[in-house]
């Protein structure tokens, strides 16, 4: 694991470390930008992105919630 960790260390930006404290932040702020930026799409442009991914909307809405959950059950340290 050192040595992983010391790859990281090595190529990666100082904060590394840091990442989980503001990924669900950031994972949740993404999430609810698209919204808004959906709902304002035409319909048209809407089926077509919808046909293109293949998936039901509902599976895209749910595994963002599964990952927003999964993001913030990983510790965030404690705030002093």
């Amino acid at each position: 694991m050192n040595r992983i960790t010391d790859w990281f260390d090595r190529v990666l930006v100082p904060e590394w470390r840091s990442f989980w404290k503001m990924a669900s932040f950031w994972w949740n702020t993404l999430c609810a930008a698209a919204v808004p930026v959906w709902l304002t799409l035409p319909e048209d442009q809407k089926a077509s992105i919808l046909s293109a991914i293949g998936v039901n909307p509902g599976w895209l809405i749910g595994a963002s919630f599964l990952i927003s959950i999964v993001v913030r059950m990983k510790s965030q340290g404690i705030k002093e």
